[in-house]
């Protein structure tokens, strides 16, 4: 199991043929994460972006093109995002990286029917924390897209979440949060975690609803009277809704230093989406999380 973002990021350059698709990458920002990249060795590039706009970032950083970074010169945002897909479906690309345009535009061209990246699956955003206290990487989904996920969405979730920490090599033990671990007809996930949990979800080992602390905690579930798989061994953790889960990872990395990384699960490739205001580690986390969970390419 890779329990740590130091052991992702090494398992990431042992993989060849690396390489991410761009559209509209030509903000200095994307142009940082890319150039990181290449230098930790974890993916070469291809940005579909103006060439004059990749330039003018490439002067505000101080930093000269290498040859693991090419540009395809294209100034529709639109055409950009298809070309980016294109290069994935055509096994040119391994992964996907959004860059300056809306997230609309993006994840239309990835669920084109006829041309994206359709796998059956719902997309979902999984967050990936280093959980120190723990000593394992934990995913927190969903904190990105589904805003109020029902039933059939949150089960897709969990499954999309899984499978990211199996790709990391670990065995998911998934857990549905809440604040108690009773159905209480007032927490209304409580009733609906109670239900996914009786029906399980094929090849999972899952529990619900759980607290924090009796999901994470082998002591306190102890305490708690907890039992089964997942009490106090969970590396997936389900939130019931976009705000919950949102707050929870970002106050864990903000608020308490852990160290992390996510990307989009449910397409058939990975695609990292990263904010100006990340932290340099977690745009280079997210790249190899990226990079593992693909696998290597033709090159």
């Amino acid at each position: 199991m890779l329990n740590n973002f130091s052991k992702i990021r090494d398992a990431a350059r042992t993989i060849r043929g690396a390489r991410v698709a761009v559209p509209m990458g030509h903000d200095p920002s994307s142009i940082e994460a890319l150039l990181r990249s290449v230098e930790e060795g974890l993916a070469s590039a291809v940005v579909i972006a103006p060439s004059a706009a990749v330039k003018e970032s490439l002067e505000g950083l101080g930093a000269s093109l290498p040859g693991e970074i090419e540009i395809q010169d294209v100034d529709d945002t639109v055409a950009a995002a298809s070309r980016a897909v294109e290069l994935v479906r055509a096994g040119e690309a391994t992964m996907l990286m959004k860059g300056m345009l809306k997230t609309s535009i993006f994840l239309k061209a990835i669920l084109d029917e006829q041309a994206g990246l359709r796998t059956g699956q719902i997309l979902s955003h999984v967050a990936v924390i280093q959980s120190p206290m723990q000593n394992r990487i934990v995913a927190v989904s969903d904190g990105g897209l589904n805003i109020h996920p029902d039933e059939e969405a949150l089960r897709q979730i969990a499954i999309n979440a899984a499978g990211v920490i199996e790709k990391l090599g670990g065995e998911p033990r998934v857990a549905f949060l809440a604040a108690i671990e009773v159905e209480n007809e007032k927490i209304p996930e409580t009733i609906l975690f109670a239900k996914l949990s009786r029906e399980g979800i094929p090849g999972l080992k899952v529990d619900g609803p759980m607290a924090v602390d009796g999901a994470m905690d082998p002591e306190a579930a102890a305490i708690k009277g907890m039992t089964g798989a997942v009490a106090g061994q969970a590396n997936v953790l389900i939130a019931p809704d976009i705000s919950c889960c949102n707050i929870f990872a970002k106050g864990l990395m903000y608020m308490a230093g852990a160290e992390g990384g996510g990307l989009i699960a449910g397409a058939a490739a990975p695609v990292v989406m990263l904010s100006r205001s990340d932290q340099p580690i977690t745009k280079i986390n997210s790249l190899a999380m990226g990079v593992v969970t693909a696998g290597g390419g033709n090159a």
